[in-house]
């Protein structure tokens, strides 16, 4: 029979909680970073529009400018024609995060 007898099992579980928050941070900013280096760029507005928004329960990547709904469907045939979040998203599933 194998027992397991974890102990300050409260201290354990903030430091897991820092570790998950960190990971968390750093998921986000990669992926801010990422979507903004694949967005096309004319006056550089669209780009900038990228924002990291923090809430106590979600992180959320935003870009309010108002036509970054064309630029996700390919309106940049050039720059970026198959759009922005699909390409980023592809990129950081390949990551390694430990």
């Amino acid at each position: 029979m194998l027992k397991i007898s974890v102990k300050n099992t409260n201290r354990v579980m903030r430091h897991l909680e820092r570790e998950k928050e960190a990971l968390h941070n750093q998921i986000a900013q990669d992926i801010l970073e990422i979507a903004r280096s694949k967005t096309p760029i004319d006056k550089g507005q669209a780009r900038r529009g990228w924002r990291l928004e923090n809430s106590l329960r979600e992180k959320r990547i935003v870009n309010r400018v108002p036509y970054i709904d064309e630029l996700e469907n390919g309106h940049s045939k050039k720059q970026a024609p198959n759009g922005i979040l699909g390409p980023t998203i592809r990129e950081i599933t390949k990551r390694s995060y430990k």
